[in-house]
């Protein structure tokens, strides 16, 4: 009967996932997303337009509530990722821009990616009248899903967020 209850402790332990037993609280030592609100924009870029993207980048993150800092010591994560910029071809038409950024706790640890390319489709003849530039219509896509996400995080968190 003994030997019934080994071999049955036996298969229930190779059933369940080893993940599940290596780490039974996959909160424990990991930095939140909701738990940033301090960040660090590291260049994105050398062009101009990289550093006009930053400037304007940390305009609309300050808008969604994120407070930037001048150092990374003060940082709860760092904002890091790369630009790019093509031209508008030889038939004219808007230039496209594309952005690739990454969100890494002050560990090291990635808290968060964004990958903003494409042509950009404005909708209604008032709003695509009013649209002028691609590279602060990335900047706000980019701090709006960073703060939609982030918002997804403390609610998984049970945080109340307003909305």
């Amino acid at each position: 009967m003994r030997t019934l209850k080994v071999a049955a402790l036996f298969l229930a332990l190779w059933l369940i996932p080893s993940s599940t037993l290596a780490n039974p609280y996959p909160q424990a030592g990991q930095t939140s997303l909701h738990l940033v609100q301090k960040l660090y924009l590291e260049e994105l870029g050398t062009s101009p337009e990289a550093a006009r993207f930053r400037l304007l980048l940390e305009d609309k993150l300050t808008e969604k509530g994120f407070t930037i800092v001048d150092k990374p010591e003060k940082a709860d994560a760092i904002l890091n990722g790369a630009l790019s910029v093509s031209s508008a071809g030889i038939y004219g038409g808007t230039s496209e821009i594309g952005v690739t950024v990454q969100l890494k706790s002050t560990a090291g640890e990635r808290l968060w990616t964004g990958n903003f390319a494409g042509r950009i489709i404005i909708l209604g003849p008032i709003a695509s009248l009013k649209f002028r530039d691609i590279v602060d219509y990335r900047a706000k896509e980019l701090a709006k899903k960073l703060r939609s996400d982030w918002e997804k995080s403390a609610r998984a968190a049970g945080i109340k967020v307003g909305g």
